[in-house]
């Protein structure tokens, strides 16, 4: 059901806040930068009623519906206005991966990766190709690192881990096995376990020292769209850009692209 049909079918249930949620929403031209908190001070109530009103209309959440009402402005688009609509959802995943994160928690895991003695990245899939990009600016900086994206090799490396060793995985789901195997490995060979996810599933997160938690496209309400990695590469630029702070890695990353220039 579109936006607007939700709010027909449930007008008669709608508070007077409610009433202005829905008229401010209908107006809304920049809802993608939005997030609750904005809307909420544009509309003069507070983000509780904003999230009231989500399940009123039946949303799971503000994001699902932000979603919705994004997708619902660009049902009869042109090629240009596709190109709008894409920007957008990239606009949105951004915004609601930015609420998640705590500076703080960046700060201690790019403290964690500097000290480490070697840094094993894993994940399977397109959560493996992220654990490879990290892992090529990981060594550009002069860190022992290593990615692994093959469920057997991932279980045997891990297992050689060591305390003073740091393991970060990427799982968009939380629940893939070979991960969560290789997870365990790390976390009884004493190891810091950093988990990158969607979702907060215990059997993975109850292992890990640090869990950073990253918006999932699945509540952008559109199957034609299926970009599962702009969270993960939004993160892991702002934990690139912290790690660059330091002195020692940006000369040896610098070192290392001067020798590309040359040599490759």
């Amino acid at each position: 059901m579109d936006f607007e049909n939700r709010l027909q079918k449930h007008r008669a249930e709608f508070t007077e806040n409610d009433r202005k949620i829905a008229e401010h929403l209908l107006n809304e031209k920049n809802i993608a930068q939005k997030s609750i908190t904005d809307l909420a001070e544009g509309i003069d109530v507070s983000p509780s009623s904003i999230t009231r009103f989500c399940k009123k209309i039946r949303f799971e959440s503000f994001q699902q519906m932000k979603y919705a009402l994004l997708a619902a402005r660009s049902e009869k688009r042109t090629n240009d206005e596709e190109v709008e609509q894409i920007a957008n959802y990239y606009m949105s995943i951004i915004s609601s991966t930015q609420q998640f994160l705590d500076p703080k928690q960046t700060e201690r895991i790019a403290a964690n990766l500097i000290d480490a003695d070697r840094v094993l990245f894993c994940g399977i899939g397109n959560s493996g190709l992220i654990a490879e990009e990290f892992n090529s600016r990981i060594e550009r900086m002069g860190i022992d690192s290593t990615a692994v994206t093959d469920a057997h090799a991932m279980v045997m490396k891990s297992t050689l881990l060591r305390k003073e060793d740091v393991f970060m995985c990427f799982s968009y789901t939380g629940k893939t096995q070979s991960v969560l195997d290789a997870t365990r490995q790390a976390k009884d060979c004493g190891a810091k376990v950093i988990v990158i996810t969607t979702n907060t599933a215990e059997e993975l997160t109850a292992l890990a020292d640090e869990v950073v938690l990253i918006a999932n496209h699945v509540f952008v309400d559109d199957l034609k769209f299926i970009n599962t990695q702009i969270s993960s590469l939004f993160y892991l630029d702002v934990l690139t850009y912290r790690l660059l702070e330091n002195e020692r890695l940006m000369e040896q990353r610098n070192k290392t692209l001067d020798a590309l220039k040359r040599f490759g």
